[in-house]
């Protein structure tokens, strides 16, 4: 049996353009997540004082990070805040 490579899986894959915005949709999401992790360590928080300052509970916390794609904006903007950042979204042109 004849294996296929990787790279040849993929280019096929995202050369449908359902896969390529399911793919593109994926990699926003795990930039947002990173971007969450980031400002908190910057922050020097944990997620238990995050949800002390958002007035929620330490699971909540560990939801929005892990689930960021359904969190509102107005979360994402609390969250940002408790970290002492602030949530900045802007329009680019393509």
């Amino acid at each position: 049996m004849k294996g296929i490579r990787h790279a040849e899986v993929r280019a096929k894959l995202l050369s449908d353009p359902l896969s390529l915005l399911a793919y593109e949709e994926a990699h926003r999401e795990a930039e947002l997540a990173l971007m969450l992790q980031s400002i908190r360590e910057k922050a020097g928080i944990t997620r238990t004082e995050i949800a002390l300052r958002m007035g929620v509970t330490p699971p909540v916390v560990t939801r929005i990070e892990q689930n960021v794609i359904k969190a509102s904006i107005h979360t994402l903007e609390r969250y940002a805040s408790a970290c002492g950042s602030k949530l900045d979204i802007r329009a680019v042109d393509l």
